[in-house]
C-alpha cells in the first residue's frame, strides 16, 4: 500500500495489474477502506468497461473484507461473468458460512451454462460436508465422474472424501479413498 501511495505521489497512474494486485492486498488484509477508494477510482475512470479480472478483483476484495452486500452489488454489477466470477461469489459467501447461499448461487451459476470447474466443485463439496448435504453431494459426485474429474484432480478427490465422511457415510468415503488415482 505505501508504495502504490508513492507511485501515485509521483504521478503514475496504475494499470490494471497494478490495481487488481492492490484490490488483492486490501481483501487480505481487511483493508475495506482503501479498496472502496481503488473501487472509486476505477470508476471514475471507466476501467471497469470490458475488463472481467478487474471486475472479478472487486468482487474479491469485498468478499474477503466481509460485506456481502457489496459483493452481490459488484456482482451484479459485472457486464460479462465467467465461472471465475461465480467462484468468487460463491467462495465469498462460503468464507462467512452463508451456506444456502453457496448452493443458491451454484445453482444460479448452472442455470446461467456456466460449467464448474475444479475449484466450484471443491467449494460445493466443502458446502455440503459443512452442512451435511450428502444428497446435494452425491449429485456433485455424479457431475465429477461424468467430467471424470477425480483422475485429473487429486483435490476434487480430497473433497469428495471429506464432504462423505463429514456426512458420516464411511462407506461412501471409503469407496472414493479407493478411487483415488493418488493418495496423499
Amino acid at each position: 500500500l505505501y508504495y502504490f501511495e508513492w507511485m501515485q505521489v509521483e504521478g503514475l497512474s496504475p494499470n490494471l495489474i497494478t490495481l487488481i494486485s492492490i484490490l488483492n492486498v486490501c481483501g487480505s488484509i481487511g483493508a475495506i477502506e482503501k479498496g472502496e477508494e481503488i473501487h472509486a477510482y476505477i470508476l471514475n475512470n471507466s476501467l471497469l468497461l470490458g475488463d472481467i479480472s478487474l471486475g472479478n478483483a472487486l468482487v474479491d476484495m469485498y468478499a474477503k473484507c466481509g460485506d456481502l452486500t457489496k459483493v452481490q452489488e459488484q456482482f451484479e454489477q459485472l457486464q460479462v461473468r465467467n465461472v471465475e466470477s461465480w467462484n468468487v461469489l460463491i467462495t465469498g459467501y462460503k468464507q462467512h458460512g452463508y451456506w444456502k447461499e453457496v448452493l443458491k448461487r451454484f445453482q444460479c451459476m448452472q442455470c446461467e451454462g456456466l460449467a464448474p470447474n475444479t475449484v466450484t466443485f471443491i467449494c460445493i463439496l466443502q458446502t455440503c460436508g459443512s452442512i451435511g448435504a450428502a444428497g446435494k453431494g452425491e449429485e456433485i459426485h455424479a457431475e465429477i465422474v461424468r467430467g471424470s474429474l477425480m483422475a485429473k484432480n487429486v483435490l476434487v478427490g480430497n473433497a469428495l472424501l471429506d464432504m462423505y465422511a463429514k456426512c458420516g457415510s464411511a462407506a461412501k468415503a471409503q469407496e472414493v479413498a479407493d478411487q483415488l488415482p493418488v493418495q496423499d
